[in-house]
């Protein structure tokens, strides 16, 4: 299964979100390919200690390798393609080429986790049309959750549909919206609340991701809760309900124009 994991905005958590998810999965037994599919930034990479791994994605999206080439295995098990921090790997880059690299390699794993770039633009459009399902990070605010709503809205315009919402940094002093009035806006069950923790920011200063930094941190549970919906069954795809009108979400819908 080819799953991308996005967001509607950058600074809530979806890199992490990848990485973790794709270390929890290696737990349960699964075979992943972590992909760092935000091929300007290579945050994935800098998150697996393999920011300057050469051959990158930037070499096999340049038609110079093969992707067998520049997949490395983690130390957590997670095999990765990772992107370089070179500008020059990049301009090289055809995007457009990342479905047929990534079909190649998809039966080879049980599971293919796209780290995006995040926002909306034509790299996101070639993430969304190769996936096999959709993984949104969210964090609890509106602003997240309008550019949420546009990107779920991209990706049913693609037929990908959305496997669920990842709610992220709970906790802090947003002014934040609530677990209902999140789902009842995206339309789209939140699979798991993760919480603002400390442990998160320590496992990136040390290139790690968080369950590989502690296991046990309230953080890498809630990966681990969700790496455990989905690789068990049945898959979690939440079918889109009819909710009834809420003086507050109706605000929200307004600001939203839908």
């Amino acid at each position: 299964m080819i799953i991308t994991v996005a967001s509607g905005k950058g600074g809530v958590g979806k890199t992490t979100t990848s990485a973790s998810l794709a270390v929890a999965l290696s737990k349960f037994g699964k075979k992943v390919l972590a992909i760092d599919g935000d091929i300007s930034m290579a945050n994935l990479g800098i998150l697996f200690n393999m920011e300057k791994k050469k051959p990158s994605l930037h070499e096999v999206l340049s038609g110079e390798v093969d992707v067998r080439d520049a997949i490395y295995r983690h130390k957590t098990g997670v095999y990765v393609l990772p992107t370089s921090l070179s500008l020059e790997g990049y301009k090289k880059s055809d995007i457009d080429l990342l479905p047929d690299v990534v079909n190649e390699v998809a039966d080879d794993f049980d599971y293919v986790i796209i780290d995006a770039p995040a926002g909306l633009n034509r790299e996101m459009a070639t993430h969304l049309a190769v996936a096999d399902r959709l993984l949104l990070v969210v964090t609890p605010e509106m602003f997240s959750i309008v550019d949420a709503v546009r990107l779920k809205e991209s990706a049913e315009m693609a037929g990908t549909p959305l496997m669920g919402v990842v709610l992220n940094r709970v906790g802090r002093d947003f002014g934040e919206l609530g677990r209902d009035e999140i789902e009842m806006l995206i339309k789209g069950k939140v699979l798991v609340e993760v919480p603002e923790d400390e442990s998160v920011r320590a496992a990136a200063l040390k290139k790690m991701s968080v369950i590989e930094y502690r296991e046990k941190s309230p953080a890498s549970q809630a990966y681990m809760k969700l790496a455990s919906m989905i690789a068990g069954d049945p898959i979690y795809i939440e079918e889109e309900k009819v909710f009834k009108k809420e003086s507050f979400i109706d605000k929200i819908k307004r600001f939203l124009k839908i």
